[in-house]
């Protein structure tokens, strides 16, 4: 079961199901709709799972959760600059300002955590988590702070596979707690308004 729960909760996954809610709340078209979920999608979960699971089938990691802290640095990386690639492309698309600050926030939570694991291995599947579901919350999801019930079931599955000490998911939960609505924030004071 902690395998079945861990895989749910990759980051990966997490990211590409908050970003198609977040652009179904947003989207006022079909046609931005897909556009904005494409972009989405494409950088913040599509490019970084390919560039993981190259690295993965070549042999360079030992796993595509990348269970090893010395073996983040390139995927986090590659995770960064597709994320501000998509930033840069919704704000040039004139994508709503909350969509383009959720943008911000995966690009700072992801710089946060690429900066903890070059010395510490924090669990990014729980900051993910947490920082997905403030994200829905932040556009307007009302009860999507109940998922957060989740929470405790994604910590003990890292916990129990011997991927994390619960020290390392608390952690997650709050730079994920704390990164997503600050920068959210800035970013929305900073964005012109349409």
């Amino acid at each position: 079961m902690a395998a079945v729960v861990s895989t749910l909760g990759s980051p990966f996954i997490v990211t590409a199901v908050a970003v198609a809610l977040v652009v179904l709340r947003l989207g006022p078209s079909l046609s931005e709709l897909l556009l904005w979920g494409a972009i989405g999608l494409v950088c913040g979960a599509g490019i970084p799972f390919l560039f993981v699971y190259h690295l993965w089938r070549r042999g360079h990691i030992g796993d595509v959760h990348l269970a090893r802290r010395e073996q983040r640095a390139a995927p986090f990386g590659a995770a960064l600059a597709s994320g501000a690639v998509g930033v840069v492309l919704l704000h040039a698309i004139g994508a709503p300002r909350e969509l383009v600050a959720l943008g911000c926030v995966y690009v700072a939570l992801g710089l946060t955590l690429t900066l903890i694991s070059l010395w510490w291995k924090i669990s990014v599947h729980v900051a993910v988590y947490v920082a997905c579901v403030l994200a829905l919350a932040l556009v307007g999801y009302a009860g999507a702070l109940y998922a957060l019930i989740g929470l405790p079931l994604i910590t003990w599955a890292r916990v129990y596979r011997g991927r994390h000490t619960l020290v390392q998911g608390v952690a997650g939960a709050l730079v994920g707690a704390t990164v997503t609505p600050l920068v959210y924030w800035i970013a929305l004071a900073l964005l012109p308004r349409a």
